[in-house]
């Protein structure tokens, strides 16, 4: 019984540490999101940042309570410069087109021919 529990905690450990990492880039995605969608100048580059915005707000789910979530919020507002914002933002807004294209792809309506039921 003893290698099992162990094997539980192990892969909890593991599980844990993948979210918190997945926290730590969520959070990050928040903080970049929200300054670009405040401060761009181009309205295309305002949307994808609002949209990104609402992407990430979208995972956090309800883990976090408030002071964890702004704890989490100002570690990784500490990270970002101005020399490394629009690549991380670049980072943050490729999984939000790859959900949106994902998406789309599911939405394009096929190129058979419409199969008729019998008696139609």
């Amino acid at each position: 019984m003893k290698p099992l529990s162990i094997t539980i905690a192990a892969t909890l450990v593991v599980t844990s540490g993948a979210a918190a990492a997945q926290s730590a880039t969520d959070a990050r995605c928040i903080v970049l999101a929200t300054g670009f969608a405040n401060h761009a100048t181009d309205a295309n580059q305002q949307k994808i940042a609002e949209d990104s915005l609402y992407f990430y707000l979208g995972r956090v789910g309800g883990q976090p309570n408030s002071a964890q979530f702004k704890a989490a919020l100002d570690a990784q507002a500490k990270t970002i410069t101005d020399a490394n914002a629009a690549t991380l933002m670049a980072q943050c807004v490729a999984p939000v087109k790859a959900r949106v294209q994902l998406l789309q792809s599911l939405a394009t309506p096929s190129r058979k021919a419409p199969v008729n039921p019998e008696g139609r």
